[in-house]
């Protein structure tokens, strides 16, 4: 159900929280940006916004925070989070709407490591960017995800919007697969910030990839880059990871995917450009595509 109170069904067109989904778009954005010639990969993001935070190296790159090489602290350290413990700030969620908000919420520690030196997953590397996107197209970054990067590819229901303002048919998040679950109102910001909070539907996730693909939204230069393994995550598992995008290889290639998970929210998506095989798995509930995920990649 969309809505289990209402008893509203979900359908193809139900919109669904992407949550760390949500990082590709903050990364097209840039890529937009450094194809208008505005900055680069190369960029220091101290230079195009000062945090004012001496305990964040002043020399990581726009392309560090894309790779999740920055090595900075994270406010919202993934390694540390326990699944059955709700998630407080100092700033309350409901004042968690623009990236620039999050700031307060930062982590004070000092770098893991140097810049360049190794993956570490970081939502905060992607508050950041957006809060560059903000400064260096001088718009909301929820307005130019939605109007500059959406828009123009016919993508007009997925999107960034405040909490309240969701479009119809977006399917509430629910903690739990039990009928009287609570739901997950209270306990995420209240709009993106530019690490999790679009939502989308399945046709339109697939339009965002086509259009990825066919150099529609960034350069191919900047999509080769993209796509290309900046640092391993796993060889074992053939995992690695690119700018924005989970890479893995199997025997048609390199392919990039996405993952996303919150309180009532589970998602996967990939897309195989050789095949145009697009692979979408989402749920309201926290854990509902996990329960299938080994069975989603046998297939």
């Amino acid at each position: 159900m969309e809505n289990r109170e209402s008893g509203i069904p979900i359908t193809r067109n139900t919109l669904f929280a992407v949550a760390s989904g949500t990082k590709f778009l903050t990364a097209l954005a840039i890529g937009k940006l450094i194809d208008q010639k505005k900055l680069s990969l190369s960029s220091k993001a101290k230079d195009i916004y000062d945090l004012k935070m001496d305990f964040i190296d002043p020399n990581i790159t726009i392309e560090q925070l894309l790779a999740h090489t920055s090595g900075m602290a994270d406010y919202l350290d993934e390694d540390l989070l326990d699944d059955t413990k709700p998630i407080y700030f100092d700033v309350p969620f409901k004042e968690l709407i623009n990236p620039k908000d999050f700031i307060p919420i930062f982590s004070k520690d000092p770098q893991k490591f140097n810049p360049g030196e190794k993956f570490n997953y970081n939502n905060q590397a992607y508050v950041y960017l957006a809060i560059l996107v903000e400064e260096v197209s001088k718009k909301a970054y929820n307005d130019y995800i939605n109007n500059d990067l959406l828009k123009p590819l016919g993508i007009i229901r997925s999107g960034i919007y405040y909490l309240d303002h969701y479009p119809p048919h977006t399917a509430l998040g629910y903690l739990n697969s039990d009928e009287d679950s609570l739901t997950n109102l209270g306990l995420l910001p209240y709009q993106a910030g530019g690490d999790g909070g679009a939502i989308f539907s399945i046709d339109e996730m697939r339009l965002l990839w086509e259009a990825f693909f066919d150099y529609k939204i960034i350069s191919k230069e900047l999509v080769d880059q993209f796509i290309y393994p900046q640092i391993v995550v796993d060889e074992k598992t053939n995992n690695y990871y690119g700018l924005g995008l989970w890479l893995k290889k199997d025997i048609d290639g390199i392919y990039p995917y996405l993952m996303g998970g919150d309180p009532g929210i589970s998602f996967t998506s990939s897309y195989k450009p050789l095949t145009k095989k697009h692979k979408f798995a989402v749920s309201n509930t926290s854990h509902g595509v996990w329960d299938i995920f080994d069975e989603l990649k046998k297939l």
